[in-house]
Parts: C-alpha cells; sequence; structure tokens
C-alpha cells in the first residue's frame, strides 16, 4: 500500500511530461542544426552557389533529415527516460547525471554557434526558424505517439 502512495507521488503529470519531451526534443534539433552549420554540413550548403551540385544538396538533404531525427528521437528519449522507473539505488542519480549531459551538449552547441560566421542576415534567420519549425513538428509527432503508448 505504501508502495503504491510512494509512486502516485512521484510520478510526474502527463501535461509536464510532453512539454519537456517537447523542449528536449526541440533543443536537441536545434543543437544538431547549429553542428552541421559549423561543420559545413547545413541546411544552407545548397544555397551557396548559383549553381549547386549534387553534393551541395546531398549535403543539404542530410541536414533536413538529421535536424528532424534528433528532434524526434530528443523527445521520444525523454518520454522514455520520464516514464521509466529506476531502482531504488539508482533514483537520486540517474536523471540528474543525463540531465547534466543534455545540458553539457546544448552549451557545446551554442558554443560552436558563436564561432560560426553569418552570411546574409536575413537567409540564416528563415533557415534558422525553418530548422526550428522542422525540430518542433517532429518533438510534437513523437511526444503525440509516445504518450498513447
Amino acid at each position: 500500500m505504501q508502495e503504491a502512495e510512494a509512486s502516485a507521488q512521484q510520478a510526474m503529470p502527463r501535461v509536464l511530461i510532453f512539454i519537456t519531451a517537447l523542449a528536449c526534443g526541440l533543443f536537441l534539433a536545434l543543437a544538431v542544426h547549429i553542428a552541421l552549420t559549423a561543420q559545413g554540413v547545413g541546411l544552407t550548403s545548397a544555397l551557396r552557389e548559383l549553381f549547386p551540385t549534387s553534393t551541395d544538396q546531398f549535403k543539404s538533404a542530410l541536414a533536413w533529415w538529421a535536424i528532424g531525427i534528433a528532434g524526434c528521437l530528443g523527445s521520444w528519449g525523454t518520454i522514455l527516460l520520464l516514464r521509466t522507473t529506476f531502482p531504488a539505488a539508482m533514483q537520486p542519480f540517474i536523471r540528474p547525471a543525463l540531465g547534466l549531459v543534455f545540458f553539457a551538449l546544448l552549451a557545446a552547441a551554442g558554443h560552436e554557434a558563436a564561432s560560426v560566421v553569418p552570411g546574409k542576415l536575413g537567409m540564416v534567420t528563415i533557415i534558422n526558424l525553418a530548422a526550428m519549425a522542422l525540430g518542433a513538428f517532429m518533438a510534437f509527432f513523437a511526444t503525440h505517439f509516445a504518450a498513447h503508448r
């Protein structure tokens, strides 16, 4: 009886799980976008020249897929992590440790973003908004489908 009450007290509300999963998926997608842009494989690789080559188009398509998959996996993984009950000995350590790893990943992406030399400001803004929309879209669908299981 006491175990059922303790588990009910530790369970997170569904809305909080959804919001956390959406935010983590979106942030992971943006971190992937920033890292790929810093490596030269970003979404604008096909827009750099008047006549892009197939390699530039492949790099741009790879970036679209990587951002979408990162948003999807970030949300899905967050839901799995929040719904999983860990052994009592690992409970105080596993979630904060994974949170610190996620925070370090986002900090590294922020460091990469500061070192990227932007091109045309309007085009960079549109591409960044498109990457954010793609990450949010995929994070939403991953959250929607994973939450109903």
